[in-house]
């Protein structure tokens, strides 16, 4: 993942070794995880549809041992991937699923990454004050929870605020973005699924 955005090419390299490494042990974990980083490797790299099989196949195999944490984890990449190209409705219903899972094991910071990506899903859709109240909501659960963005989270998240604004006039946004900051985690959680 470190090496991905300096030598994508490399870091393929690397994760077919990998990988044909781990299926010659049979160690079912490492199988998973090594067909989820392919899929973070193949999304930086734009191959949205090879990130989507791998994202899958890792979400099937972590189903499989009963790993429901890097199921779920596999499953908000799967929708980021989708959303990234374009399959908005199919995003959708993935991060409706993986943000109850989050919600029921209490990883905040991860509630708040699924409603900055339903909120990224309504930019698209062009509801600015339901991506408004959606990104407020976030930005408070992610200050209570101390769970800071990491760098690729916040370049994605600037560009869609960016988007955001050129849609919305600085009066709705503020406000939507206000009452966002009000809601509860379970109110936003029961928001954010609601279209």
């Amino acid at each position: 993942m470190i090496e991905a955005p300096l030598d994508p090419a490399s870091a393929e390299r690397w994760l077919e070794r990998a990988s044909e490494a781990a299926q010659r042990s049979g160690n079912p974990q490492d199988i998973a995880y090594l067909a989820q980083v392919r899929g973070r490797v193949a999304s930086l790299a734009g191959r949205l549809v090879d990130a989507q099989r791998l994202f899958r196949e890792a979400q099937a195999q972590f189903h499989a041992m009963d790993d429901h944490r890097f199921e779920l984890s596999a499953q908000s990449e799967l929708g980021h991937a989708l959303r990234r190209d374009g399959r908005i409705d199919e995003a959708a219903a993935e991060y409706r699923h993986s943000i109850h899972g989050w919600q029921r094991s209490g990883n905040r910071g991860a509630v708040a990454n699924q409603l900055e990506s339903f909120a990224f899903l309504a930019v698209a859709r062009g509801h600015g004050v339901r991506a408004a109240r959606l990104f407020g909501a976030a930005e408070a659960l992610r200050e209570v929870a101390e769970a800071a963005m990491t760098a690729l989270e916040r370049e994605e998240y600037d560009a869609e605020i960016l988007r955001l604004r050129e849609a919305l006039d600085e009066g709705a946004l503020r406000s939507a973005w206000a009452e966002g900051r009000q809601l509860t985690a379970d109110e936003a959680v029961v928001f954010a699924v609601s279209e």
